[in-house]
């Protein structure tokens, strides 16, 4: 592109139609400071219709009857913004997964699409396909974005949240497996863990079955935590993942997460055969692991274990044994319904697993076990035949 004839800022450009005029002109710094403003006209087919066009544009604008067009942004300029505000309010396993939300799930949807041109009916389409590929998150889809759209309004660059006026589909209830074993499950699993784990899988296993912590909480344990004394183990870090996906240390889910457990001698006994054995393993490696900052359950280099290795381990041992599928976080539930159908106050239980409230407990955990709902049929059976 080229400057024509004159010191006027008309330009020639080609298209497949021909030769073309167009002009352009500065038109003052945006009050951010962050672009330059630029007053743009293009398309004119001939020199004299662009000098005649220019000339009125700048009159127009000297006289203040034309203002340039405010600088345009996204929904993903908006979401850049807005992230890096809200990330300095949470922890950063919390900024991990938003930030995988938006990569794979919103960002795809509205990143590209200007943030004033957003419609119900786009976020319409959007709620839609996130319902049918994520039935069980789409409504935190849903929320995540709407807070990206308000933050625009804020910004008054939009006269309202779109998402807002969007009709939420409601799914159809679906069945879902028991996510836990019976005290038969459990006691079947881990003979096999132990007769087929390494000693660390099954010192692992065991204390996620007999203390309902977290796996999280479990990988950030350190030989400090663990009194064998008075059989306690305490619960005051937990490991997470970062915004770049690295692990990090920080503090347990809630205040209530940070807790003291006690544990069964069996238990405790089986971890100190795993500390004698560690211990002896990692002398041979050239790590000094007498010290109460070493890791309990370590992965590769001495460094924390990996929740993939945990995830592999428990599934491999689930289909050589024909077990039920369930997930580590499963064993936690396990613990938690072993303790109601064993009797344990709710409030005892609710305070063991480290919940904020009774209703989480009880929310979670209402399917306790088929034998108990028979057990209660034939309380009231008896009762009456009294």
């Amino acid at each position: 592109m080229k400057k024509a004839k004159n010191e006027l800022p008309i330009k020639v450009y080609q298209t497949k139609h021909g030769t073309r005029y167009m002009f352009s002109f500065y038109a003052g710094q945006n009050t951010d400071k962050d672009y330059s403003r630029t007053i743009q006209k293009r398309g004119f087919k001939d020199y004299d219709s662009a000098v005649a066009a220019y000339l009125d544009t700048k009159k127009a604008f000297e006289s203040g009857q034309l203002k340039p067009r405010s600088k345009r942004y996204t929904f993903k300029d908006i979401y850049d913004q807005w992230f890096k505000q809200h990330k300095q309010n949470i922890k950063p396993s919390t900024a991990f997964v938003i930030q995988g939300w938006f990569n794979k799930h919103i960002l795809p949807e509205l990143g590209s699409l200007y943030i004033d041109k957003i419609t119900p009916a786009i976020c319409q389409r959007a709620v839609n396909r996130w319902a049918d590929k994520r039935p069980h998150s789409y409504k935190d889809l849903i929320s995540r974005a709407g807070q990206v759209l308000d933050y625009a309004y804020r910004l008054e660059l939009i006269d309202n949240n779109p998402i807002k006026r969007v009709i939420v589909p409601r799914l159809k209830q679906q069945t879902t497996k028991d996510n836990f074993y019976t005290k038969q499950e459990l006691s079947k699993f881990l003979e096999c863990c132990k007769k087929q784990c390494d000693l660390k899988y099954y010192a692992a296993f065991r204390l996620l079955a007999y203390s309902g912590m977290r796996k999280s909480e479990l990988r950030a344990l350190t030989w400090s935590d663990v009194d064998f004394n008075k059989n306690t183990i305490s619960i005051n870090k937990t490991i997470a993942m970062n915004e770049n996906g690295k692990n990090v240390v920080q503090l347990p889910k809630t205040h209530n997460s940070m807790r003291v457990i006690s544990m069964d001698q069996q238990t405790m006994s089986i971890l100190r055969e795993w500390q004698i054995k560690q211990r002896k393993d990692l002398l041979r490696l050239g790590y000094n692991a007498m010290n109460g900052r070493q890791i309990v359950f370590n992965g590769k280099g001495n460094k924390y274990l990996s929740h993939i290795t945990l995830n592999t381990k428990l599934k491999n041992i689930q289909a050589k044994n024909g077990l039920k599928a369930i997930t580590v976080h499963g064993l936690r539930h396990t613990h938690c319904s072993l303790l109601l159908a064993a009797g344990v106050p709710v409030n005892d239980v609710k305070d063991r697993l480290g919940h904020n409230d009774i209703q989480t407990t009880l929310n979670i955990y209402a399917h306790v076990t088929k034998q108990q709902q028979k057990d209660t049929a034939d309380i009231f059976s008896r009762f009456m035949q009294a």
